[in-house]
């Protein structure tokens, strides 16, 4: 693959504090969010929330037209007849809700002991608080945000060595830079790594947490890129009859 692969994954920020996170001014641009079906060569859309029929969740996946753009930049880093597959993007606040709480149900089902400000924290880790507060948007409802992994030519999801939204320690984007070698561990780092890779090299972010989530423009990007404000607050498509 390409020399992305031999670069170990190295993010600015290792402990995430959604307090300072939340805390990063917004400047917001009227851009508009765009559908992320139009490129079939470069990017396959899987909506993962509306096969699974959460609410509020759209049959199509939408961001802001920097980062469709940026998406098309970081495609063209990949190995030949390689795609991406985005499993969300743009997420309605009834999307937001629902996995919030179902997150807080399997902490508390996992953590019987837990209190009620423990099961929150635990939450937190993998999905963000909604939030209707301008000044401090959930990441997907900006448009911003971007869960995705890679397909190779044959149309085949290159391991990555835990799922899409996986809650174990596995999900942390740099897990298997610690792990010890192995075939199946080498190919879980190195398929991570290119994915980072092209990712940060087309100017987005991601979310140490979490190996398939990036951002632009929104207040994680802003924090991590040690940016001065973010450009993106909460928005929503424009749908003519809605």
């Amino acid at each position: 693959m390409l020399e992305f692969t031999g670069i170990a994954i190295e993010t600015p920020l290792q402990t995430w504090r959604w307090d300072d996170i939340q805390a990063t001014p917004i400047k917001a641009v009227a851009e508009p969010l765009v559908s992320l079906s139009y490129l079939p060569e470069k990017m396959v859309i899987s909506p993962q929330y509306f096969i699974q029929q959460l609410p509020g969740a759209k049959a199509d996946l939408f961001a802001r037209e920097t980062v469709q753009r940026k998406l098309n930049e970081a495609a063209d880093l990949l190995p030949y007849g390689y795609k991406f597959v985005i499993f969300d993007a743009w997420r309605d606040m009834a999307t937001q809700q629902a996995l919030f709480d179902q997150m807080r149900a399997f902490v508390k089902r996992d953590h019987p002991d837990f209190d009620d400000q423990q099961v929150t924290q635990a939450a937190l880790r993998i999905v963000a608080l909604p939030s209707t507060n301008p000044a401090k948007p959930s990441p997907h409802n900006t448009g911003g945000s971007i869960d995705l992994s890679i397909v190779d030519e044959k149309g085949r999801l290159l391991p990555m060595g835990s799922p899409f939204d996986d809650i174990s320690e596995r999900a942390r984007t740099d897990y298997y830079e610690k792990a010890p070698d192995s075939d199946d561990t080498i190919t879980y780092r190195e398929n991570r790594r290119l994915l980072y890779h092209v990712m940060t090299q087309a100017g987005f972010t991601n979310y140490i947490e979490e190996w398939w989530h990036f951002d632009y423009g929104n207040q994680n990007w802003a924090t991590v890129s040690k940016r001065d404000f973010a450009v993106y607050g909460a928005t929503k498509p424009d749908f003519p009859w809605i």
